[in-house]
């Protein structure tokens, strides 16, 4: 079904994303402004972005098995999918989150 308040996307449910980084490292930083820009491309009701800094929230990195930093987790819609680095690849990142366009 074509969603017409998001034009050139097809009808989904809102993709919530959590991005566990560490501190300001060159790395997090990277990952920040990749996936802020990828975000920003779309009407802001597409996606649900939280940022966790695992060196004030070492729980949160532990109750979802963080080994690898940054990482982004596509919390919903399941299955839940993970990807690591600093996301700078958005043909990859758009393909695992399952943006799908209209023609």
């Amino acid at each position: 079904m074509k969603n017409k308040s998001n034009p050139g996307i097809i009808d989904k449910e809102k993709i919530i994303l959590k991005l566990y980084i560490t501190g300001m490292s060159e790395n997090s930083v990277r990952a920040i402004q990749n996936i802020r820009q990828l975000c920003n491309q779309y009407p802001n009701d597409c996606f649900d972005l939280e940022i966790i800094d695992i060196y004030k929230n070492p729980s949160a990195a532990e109750e979802q098995k963080i080994v690898f930093s940054p990482s982004l987790i596509r919390q919903h819609p399941l299955p839940k999918k993970t990807f690591i680095g600093d996301l700078s690849d958005t043909k990859k990142i758009i393909l695992g989150l399952g943006i799908t366009f209209k023609e």
